[in-house]
């Protein structure tokens, strides 16, 4: 699962930046909001998510947790976050659920 996780967020990633510096689109975080949010509010929430979870990441690997469990326990708080912070969207939903995926495989590993 954690593979998946991974290529999915260099995927994502990569099509974001293809998106704003080839596209040239300006709403690039349409995906996260409805049609009553407006593009910069969506765009501030998400933004601030994202940075949740790098700092999250950077932390966490600072105070010595394993990559994979800082990848998994970061990227899951940025999943809850955009729950909590943006309108409800599918691509948010699976964010979600990939990072309880994440979570239960990381527990039933730990358990072994």
């Amino acid at each position: 699962m954690f593979e998946i996780l991974l290529i999915v967020i260099v995927l994502v990633h990569l099509q974001l930046e293809w998106r704003i510096w080839i596209g040239r689109e300006e709403d690039v975080f349409a995906k996260y909001r409805n049609d009553t949010m407006p593009p910069l509010t969506a765009a501030k929430w998400a933004y601030l998510c994202k940075a949740v979870w790098l700092i999250g990441l950077i932390l966490l690997q600072y105070f010595g947790v394993e990559f994979r469990e800082a990848v998994i326990f970061s990227f899951t708080v940025y999943a809850l976050l955009i729950q909590i912070l943006l309108p409800f969207k599918v691509y948010n939903l699976l964010n979600l659920v990939l990072a309880l995926a994440c979570l239960g495989e990381w527990w039933i590993r730990s358990q072994r």
